[in-house]
C-alpha cells in the first residue's frame, strides 16, 4: 500500500482568523480569487490522478455554488469546514452546533452531496472547543480532521495516527513530522519550505505504512499572483506567503509517487 488521504480546506487567500480578514464583510473588501485557486487544485489533482475531500466553508459556496458543484463533479468529496472562517472556540457549545447544522444543510443542498467529515478553521477544536466533537455524530458526522498533534494549534499530547474518538466517530490527526527540535506540520510554510528530501523520506514512511494522516492543501496556496496581506505580523505573513513561487511544482515532485485518495476512502478501507 502506497496511499495517503489528500485534504484541501477551500477558503480563500485572506481568509485570516485575526482580524481585519475574519471581519462578517471580508469578502467585500478583498479580492475574490477563489475561482483561479479552484482552478488551479483541480488541475494538480486531475494531473496527479488524486481525489480529495475538500472542507469547504458554506459562505463562500453560497457565493460560488459553481465551483463546488464542478469539484463533486471531478469526483472529489465535500466536508464542512465552518458555516464562515470563525474558529470554533469563540463560539458556545449551543452555538457551534446550530452553526455547524446549518452549514452542513447549505452545503449539502447546493453540493448535492452528502457531507460527513468536519474540520474546524484553523483548527480550532482546542481549548474551550476541545470537547465539542461529541456533537458531530448528532449532526451526522461520521469523522472529524481538526484535532492537530501540534503546540501551538492543537496539543502535543494527541494522537498523530487515525482513531476512533466515540461509537461512529472517527478522528484523522493531520500529518506531522519531526524536524530537528520540534514537531512541524506538513502542509502550510512547512511543506513549502522544509528541504525535500526530508519531506519525501516522511511522505515515502507514512504513505508505505498507510498511515492514514491527511495532507492538507489550500487552494491559494497554488496562487503565485496573488496579493500580499496588506496588514499582518511578521509571523502570519511568513506563515501564509513564505514558498509560495514554484508551490505547484513542489508538490508535484514530492506527491507524484503517492495515491491520493478522500479522507472517506481512507475509512471506508482501513487496515
Amino acid at each position: 500500500m502506497n496511499r495517503l488521504p489528500l485534504s484541501l480546506d477551500w477558503e480563500d487567500w485572506y481568509q485570516l482568523c485575526c482580524p481585519p480578514y475574519d471581519a462578517a464583510d471580508a469578502h467585500e473588501r478583498f479580492e475574490d480569487r477563489l475561482a483561479h485557486a479552484t482552478d488551479l487544485a483541480l488541475a494538480l489533482c486531475d494531473e496527479l490522478g488524486a481525489k480529495a475531500t475538500w472542507f469547504c466553508l458554506a459562505d463562500q459556496a453560497g457565493r460560488h455554488p459553481e465551483l463546488l458543484r464542478r469539484i463533486v463533479e471531478q469526483g472529489h468529496r465535500i466536508g464542512l469546514h465552518g458555516l464562515d472562517h470563525s474558529r470554533a472556540f469563540t463560539f458556545d457549545r449551543e452555538a457551534f452546533r446550530a452553526r455547524a447544522k446549518e452549514a452542513k444543510a447549505r452545503l449539502e443542498d447546493l453540493a448535492g452531496a452528502p457531507v460527513r467529515g468536519f474540520r474546524a478553521p484553523e483548527w480550532s477544536l482546542r481549548g474551550a472547543a476541545e470537547d465539542f466533537w461529541r456533537e458531530l455524530p448528532g449532526l451526522g458526522f461520521t469523522f472529524d480532521s481538526s484535532r492537530a498533534p501540534l503546540k501551538v494549534l492543537g496539543d502535543p499530547g494527541w494522537a498523530t495516527r487515525p482513531h476512533p474518538l466515540m461509537d461512529g466517530l472517527w478522528e484523522l490527526p493531520p500529518a506531522t513530522m519531526d524536524f530537528l527540535a520540534w514537531r512541524i506540520p506538513m502542509w502550510g510554510w512547512a511543506m513549502r519550505t522544509v528541504p525535500r528530501p526530508l519531506l519525501r523520506a516522511r511522505l515515502r514512511a507514512l504513505a508505505g505504512a498507510d498511515a492514514g494522516t491527511p495532507l492538507v492543501l489550500h487552494p491559494w496556496e497554488l496562487d503565485e499572483d496573488q496579493p500580499v496581506l496588506p496588514v499582518a505580523t511578521r509571523g502570519h505573513r511568513f506563515a501564509h506567503s513564505a514558498g509560495l513561487r514554484g508551490y505547484g511544482a513542489r508538490l508535484r515532485s514530492l506527491w507524484r509517487a503517492i495515491e491520493l485518495v478522500p479522507l472517506e476512502t481512507w475509512i471506508e478501507g482501513r487496515p
